[in-house]
């Protein structure tokens, strides 16, 4: 139990527990289902490159367009299909698991990182300084993603890894604005007041007392973060500004898949159906963290 200490008055720190948080996510159904969701896609994309029976980019000229299994004329040897050229899906959709989620995984940290840093540095900077830095970080937040990321690729050029660098410079202000928000009220709280003047210094106060009580609500917001991560990449691959062919990735998959709805639309289900249930399961496991994170239910 820690407490800060000044002029004989005694200011208990409440820092943030992993036990009772865990007890109440593990008691969510929505957000259990999501877990292992999202745990099972994760393990899929890891040891996709062993399990795909094929590699993604191989063509089966005489395959071309072969329905699932549970359609009529699919077989076991391609049970989800093939695509236009004759590529296995299912080994596309195991190798896009794996693209999109490191690419996903790989910016929301690079943003989390540059955000929370800067974020931290905003919340101890003179107020008119900081003022100047959070509208601008306000102006960003006011634009959707999607259409800044477009932006951004529409200035540095189409491509898988400017379409990596225009997402990360998209979720930076989310982090930022987050961090110096939060800091900002941890240090009008009293136990703040008392470490500052029992002569802490901002580092020291940052790493040591207010840190671990802001730590939940940066776990949320790099669970929604991922699942932004995930859509924009996809949506830059679908609009040909990220992933480019035959790169095996879900937006990119759909992307050349549209021309063939009505003839195969398996082409184009499959996936938009990896996308939509790998968000849907990110979304269930965040809204779980909200709920079990959040500071007025665990006081």
């Amino acid at each position: 139990m820690n407490y800060a200490r000044t002029n004989g008055l005694s200011f208990r720190l409440k820092h943030w527990t992993a036990k009772p948080s865990w007890q109440m996510f593990s008691h969510n159904n929505g957000a259990m289902l999501g877990a292992t969701t999202l745990v099972i896609t994760i393990l899929m994309a890891i040891i996709g490159p062993w399990i795909a029976p094929f590699d993604p980019a191989q063509q089966f000229s005489n395959r071309s367009f072969q329905p699932p299994l549970w359609n009529q004329g699919g077989n076991f040897a391609h049970f989800l299909g093939t695509d236009d050229l004759g590529r296995d899906l299912f080994s596309r959709l195991l190798h896009g698991a794996r693209l999109s989620l490191m690419l996903s995984g790989f910016i929301v940290l690079v943003a989390a990182g540059i955000g929370v840093l800067l974020g931290a540095i905003a919340a101890f900077l003179p107020p008119f300084v900081r003022n100047i830095l959070m509208r601008f970080m306000d102006l960003l937040l006011s634009l959707p993603s999607l259409l800044l990321a477009i932006a951004v690729v529409a200035v540095i050029g189409p491509g898988l890894n400017n379409a990596v660098y225009a997402v990360i410079l998209v979720l930076i202000p989310q982090f930022v604005k987050l961090t110096q928000s939060s800091i900002s009220q941890e240090l009008s709280k009293d136990y703040a007041m008392a470490a500052r003047l029992d002569g802490a210094r901002p580092i020291r106060l940052l790493f040591k007392h207010i840190g671990p009580n802001i730590v939940p609500a940066i776990i949320i917001q790099l669970t929604f973060s991922f699942s932004t991560a995930l859509l924009d990449i996809a949506a830059l691959g679908f609009l040909g500004l990220g992933a480019q062919p035959p790169i095996a990735e879900w937006g990119t998959m759909l992307a050349e898949s549209r021309a063939y709805i009505q003839y195969a639309p398996w082409t184009m289900a499959l996936p938009g159906l990896a996308i939509f249930l790998t968000i849907l399961s990110i979304n269930l496991v965040g809204d779980g963290l909200r709920d079990a994170l959040d500071p007025q239910i665990n006081q």
